[in-house]
């Protein structure tokens, strides 16, 4: 680990708890975003371990419309104020 990641994750300088949104089945491909599902599932799992690894809290939201997951995620903010 480089000396700025060791220092970010000792000094908690970011928030511990970290939003994993869970995949909605497919990705649609755009001039931006040319993963293949399968791509991104592997993407999520290496972000995930990462995360774990550092000691971070991951908070999984389902799968779903926008609304629904922006109501998750500010229902687990309120919770931890």
């Amino acid at each position: 680990m480089n000396d700025e990641i060791a220092r970010v994750v000792k000094d908690k300088i970011f928030e511990q708890d970290v939003f994993l949104l869970r995949p909605l089945g497919f990705v649609t491909a755009t001039a931006a975003r040319r993963i293949s599902y399968a791509d991104s599932l592997e993407f999520e799992r290496i972000h995930e371990a990462t995360y774990r690894e550092h000691g971070f809290r991951l908070v999984d939201i389902a799968p779903g419309d926008v609304p629904t997951r922006a109501t998750a995620v500010e229902s687990h903010i309120q919770s931890a104020l």
